[in-house]
């Protein structure tokens, strides 16, 4: 066995890991598995290896997080910059208990719609169901002041404030009247009210009145936890994993040139090795260290950590729209993008003077 180089296999850009699994299993198939040095991988010890880096995108590219509202009774289940799987626990509220002895006065079927500000605050619409809504009334829809809600288009349930809808979710007005006299009225989602619940019903103290919350993610990805007054806002920005070095696969391998060439006869997708065909070439220097770190099999310095690239869709110079906060609606220039941060300066010109305003990335959207 001669002693162990880095080879590069060139392939077609886009097949890189197709091809790495065909070697891997004719690697296997050949038996000559004491020939290749083990590679750290996402499926434990490989042979060959695709460098690849991790990429979060900015917010301002539609589609590529998921935010989810989360009031503050709510145990947080999650930190920022933790890691996510799709169907994690992202938070959790207890199931809530009567205190005292209760009979239900009456139970109303309602819409709620929630309306956010571009302060973050929020305005709350409960509307019949009867009424039904318009089907322009969805979350994430963009609404205006005196837009009705309804489709019979009611006075009484028009949009007092511009902003964006939040939340659309059926819900139940319970009125409650204690042994003693006092009243109480709960708004409780549909999903999560007991089954025997219902108008006249009297229930014990210590009766459950609705039942355990919880919110899954239904995304992987990067947590980012933002705090406001009614609410935290957590959002799961998405990791895209794109190949470093398009069009090549590399292995550690002690194989003489005719076992080399055998490896990769017939492959569908291979081109050939770096170097020739039938004379490859190791490779080493500056490029062979790049390529060992991002395999794991050499120290990574510590500006180097493993967190994920953050990549941003707007540049210095950028003309940008500020989307909340105070200065929501002004267009501002980009003067500073911070990506430790995840913040940019952006300059508005507020009385004819041009003001620096520091924002977080997903308080901006292109123009």
């Amino acid at each position: 066995m001669q002693r162990k180089k880095w080879y590069a296999i060139q392939t077609y850009a886009g097949s890189e890991l197709r091809v790495k699994r065909q070697l891997e299993e004719r690697v296997r198939q050949l038996g000559l598995e004491r020939y290749f040095t083990p590679i750290p991988g996402d499926d434990g010890r490989e042979m060959f290896f695709v460098p690849v880096e991790e990429v979060v995108t900015s917010r301002s590219r539609r589609g590529r997080a998921t935010e989810y509202r989360v009031p503050y009774e709510y145990d947080l289940m999650v930190k920022t910059n933790e890691r996510i799987q799709r169907g994690d626990l992202i938070g959790r509220r207890p199931p809530r208990h009567l205190e005292k002895a209760a009979q239900v006065q009456s139970v109303e079927s309602l819409w709620r719609v929630v309306v956010e500000l571009v302060n973050r605050g929020e305005v709350e619409y409960l509307i019949p169901q009867e009424r039904g809504l318009r089907r322009d009334v969805r979350i994430g829809e963009r609404v205006r002041q005196g837009m009705p809600l309804t489709r019979d288009v009611s006075d009484r349930y028009m949009v007092e404030v511009r902003g964006q809808i939040v939340v659309r979710d059926r819900v139940r007005r319970v009125a409650l009247r204690y042994e003693d006299g006092g009243e109480e009225t709960r708004i409780i989602p549909e999903a999560y009210i007991p089954p025997r619940l219902k108008e006249g019903v009297e229930l014990s103290a210590g009766a459950e009145i609705e039942r355990e919350h919880k919110l899954y993610s239904r995304a992987t990805g990067l947590i980012k936890v933002k705090e406001y007054k009614e609410k935290r806002l957590i959002t799961v920005q998405r990791i895209e994993r794109r190949r470093l070095i398009p069009g090549y696969v590399f292995t550690k391998m002690g194989l003489d040139e005719e076992q080399m060439r055998e490896l990769i006869e017939g492959l569908d997708g291979v081109i050939r090795y770096v170097g020739s065909r039938f004379h490859p070439l190791p490779i080493e220097g500056k490029e062979m260290h790049f390529i060992q770190r991002k395999a794991g099999m050499a120290e990574i310095p510590v500006s180097e950590a493993k967190r994920p690239k953050v990549e941003v869709e707007f540049e210095v110079g950028e003309v940008v729209q500020i989307v909340e906060g105070p200065f929501a609606d002004f267009t501002g220039e980009v003067k500073e993008i911070d990506k430790d941060a995840e913040e940019v300066v952006v300059t508005v010109k507020i009385f004819g003077r041009e003001t620096p305003v520091r924002i977080s990335f997903d308080g901006i959207d292109k123009v």
